[in-house]
Order: structure tokens, then C-alpha cells, then sequence
């Protein structure tokens, strides 16, 4: 090309393109994937241990937890399909002002959650009162039940934290740098 630089690479945007391909491969689309995948590997590991335990001490937490992991999962979702198809471009929003926003409560709330949770487990484990006699020997709660389910799911709670805060932090950034959110495909690994 005469006089400067080089055109980009074309994207694909054509009106019949349904998929964002670009947005797939890009940061913010596989820390959505991972947010997405934490999430659920969170909840499900807490339900092998609700399933066939009923805690009535810890009951509540665990309530919050999957409140809190359940609702983030399908927000997340949603947000990943909007920006996949495209969607967000039909909405005249600043999206991210409403990412860094929603990344920060749900970290807040996934941090909050997943430390009750973790509590739990900490109290099973050293607490001398969930010990029971088994067969004439001392045996520690956790080693009859699943308490490694507890621990899963806490561990995951505080990895997809971790996610969305390096989310709101990205999206900060861009918003500061006074860029759409997300530019599908720019930045790519």
C-alpha cells in the first residue's frame, strides 16, 4: 500500500456471520470460558457432598454458596452469548463500565461465599466435637464423608474470584483507554 502502513488483517464481518469466531479465541472470551467452567465445577463439587449429607450447622452457607455460584454461572452465560452472536452491538451501552461492575460484585461475592464455605471444612478438620467412635476408634468427620467435595468446591470459588477480578481489571483498563468492550479479536494471545 502507497504512503504507510499496512491494512489489519480482515475480520469476519459480514452480515450472515453468526458466530464471533474472533471473540472466541480473544482474552475476554476464554476468561469467560474459564469463569463459566470454575463456576460450574464449583457447584457441582459442593453438590457431592450436599447430596448425600445434610448439614444442618453449615446448611445456610452452602445455601449461599450455590446462590451466589448458580447465579454468577448463568449471568456469565449470558454475557458470553452476547458478545458470541454479536448481540452487544445492538445495545447502545458502555460495556465496560457494566463488566467492571458486575466482575467486581461477583468476586466480592464468590470471595465471601467461598470463604464460608472453606470454613466449614476448617471446622470438620480440627474441631474435636466432629469426631464420632467408629467401629471402637476416634474417626474425624471428613474421613467418613466427602469433605475433599467442600474443599473442590472453595478452591474453585476462589480460582473463578481470581478470573473475574483479572476481568474487571482488564476491562477497567479499557474503559480508561476509552475502547468499545470487548473489540472481538484484538486481543488475541
Amino acid at each position: 500500500m502507497e504512503g504507510g502502513g499496512e491494512l489489519p488483517p480482515a475480520r469476519n464481518t459480514s452480515p450472515h456471520a453468526v458466530i464471533d469466531i474472533d471473540y472466541l479465541k480473544s482474552r475476554p472470551g476464554l476468561t469467560k470460558i474459564a469463569e463459566i467452567m470454575c463456576l460450574l465445577i464449583a457447584f457441582a463439587s459442593l453438590s457431592g457432598y450436599t447430596g448425600s449429607h445434610k448439614d444442618a450447622r453449615f446448611g445456610s452457607r452452602f445455601d449461599f454458596f450455590y446462590f451466589v455460584t448458580i447465579t454468577s454461572w448463568l449471568i456469565i452465560i449470558a454475557v458470553f452469548l452476547l458478545f458470541l452472536f454479536k448481540v452487544y452491538n445492538r445495545l447502545s451501552i458502555n460495556w465496560n463500565v457494566v463488566l467492571v461492575v458486575y466482575c467486581t460484585v461477583t468476586a466480592f461475592m464468590l470471595l465471601v461465599s467461598s470463604a464460608l464455605v472453606l470454613d466449614a471444612v476448617v471446622h470438620h478438620r480440627t474441631r474435636k466435637e466432629s469426631e464420632e467412635i467408629v467401629n471402637g476408634h476416634w474417626t474425624n468427620f471428613c474421613s467418613l464423608e466427602k469433605c475433599g467435595n467442600i474443599e473442590a468446591a472453595g478452591a474453585f470459588g476462589i480460582i473463578a474470584t481470581a478470573l473475574f477480578i483479572v476481568d474487571a481489571v482488564f476491562y477497567f483498563i479499557e474503559n480508561r483507554r476509552g475502547r468499545e468492550a470487548p473489540p472481538p479479536g484484538a486481543e488475541q494471545f
